[in-house]
Order: C-alpha cells, then structure tokens, then sequence
C-alpha cells in the first residue's frame, strides 16, 4: 500500500537535542553532587522520556526524582534551544517530501509542550499534521496507542503509515501499530538495536528516506 503518512521521532530522527539534554540532566546531577556525564553517556538514557532518563542517571526514591525532574524541565525550558538544530540533510528530505504531497506527524516520549514549542520553532516550514509529545494519560513509546490515535486524527490506515525513528522503542511502537519501520543510525541509538526491534529498513542519512519509502 502506498505510504499516506510519515511519523517523525523527534529527538535523535528529526533535531540533534543530545548536547541541550545532557547539560540539563548534569544541571541536575551538579544539584546533586553526583558526577557529570557525558553525551556519549547521555545518549545511551534518552528515549523513554525525561522521568527515566533521571532515573538512569540520578537514582533516588519517589520524592527525590521528582524534585529532580522539576529542575530538569525548568532548566530545559530555559536552555533547549542553546545547541538544538535540525540534522544536516533533514530540512531538504522534509522539502521533498512535502513537494511530493508527503503528510507528516511527530510522536516523541518529549513531554507534549516542549515537543510542540519545538517542531513550532525549529520545523515550523513544514506543515505537521498531528504533533504529540508525552500527554497526561497517554502511555510512552512503545505502547502504539498515541501512534493508533494520530492516524485516526489523520484518517489513514496504520498499515500505510512509515513510522521513522533513531531508537529501539520507535522500532517496536511501529511493528506494534503495525507500521512499516524505519531506523535512521544518525540518531541515539546503534543499527543492531534497530533490527533487533523489528526495523524493515535502515538508513544512514535522511535523503535515504526518500528511497525507501513503500
């Protein structure tokens, strides 16, 4: 079946977040008198949203994560723009697929308003049809049912839908909702994750996509 939608991750598919993600969790390891981390550390926490990236890299009980989790998301409201940019080759993929009549959406583990400050203010070219983020009742990446939801939004079927994305958890939320997977290796996370959770196709830079579309 012809692709009628393309589902976008957010961090690590479609913006380079690393850098502005690892100063905010080591604002709140600095806070703790923990150690600091480095990207490369970082980048092995991300993708299950902010709550379990503090919990990898601080640890503590209930009522310490989540005092943790407001510095992290003050700090990060304030500074998410310092280092973040699309990835090189991201802004003319989205141009192309656009001038072919291509319809996008985007579904982070992000919280919801952080997602949609970000796709407004660093991919506001583009017209998304659906952005979601992490919402109040709404299970994470890998449950589908945000992914389910968005094409219902969007009136398609999920089997004509290309769910693209840089982690494991994006691989599966795709096979889950029964979508065809697509990994992208310029992300956080390595190839061998991605077809071990059920990536159709891997690709090595975004004009890849444009190949390998179904």
């Amino acid at each position: 079946m012809p692709t009628q939608a393309i589902i976008f991750d957010l961090d690590g598919t479609l913006l380079d977040t690393l850098e502005d993600l690892t100063c905010a969790t080591n604002h709140v390891l600095e806070h703790l008198g923990q150690p600091l981390i480095p990207p490369s550390t970082c980048r092995e926490m991300i993708g299950n949203g902010a709550r379990v990236l503090l919990e990898r890299a601080a640890g503590g009980d209930e009522p310490a994560i989540q005092d943790a989790l407001k510095r992290f998301l003050a700090y990060y409201h304030d500074h998410k723009y310092d280092h973040t940019e699309p990835f090189p080759g991201i802004p003319d993929t989205l141009d192309c697929l656009a001038d072919r009549g291509q319809r996008f959406a985007v579904l982070s583990n992000k919280p919801h308003p952080a997602t949609v400050d970000m796709v407004n203010h660093l991919l506001a070219e583009w017209n998304f049809d659906v952005v979601f983020g992490q919402r109040e009742g709404v299970p994470l990446k890998p449950d589908p049912t945000a992914a389910i939801d968005i094409c219902e939004r969007m009136k398609v079927e999920p089997t004509s839908v290309v769910f693209v994305g840089d982690s494991g958890e994006d691989m599966a939320t795709a096979k889950a909702a029964g979508m065809f997977a697509v990994g992208v290796t310029w992300g956080m996370r390595d190839e061998d994750e991605l077809r071990e959770r059920g990536a159709d196709v891997i690709i090595h830079t975004p004009t890849e996509l444009l190949n390998v579309l179904p």
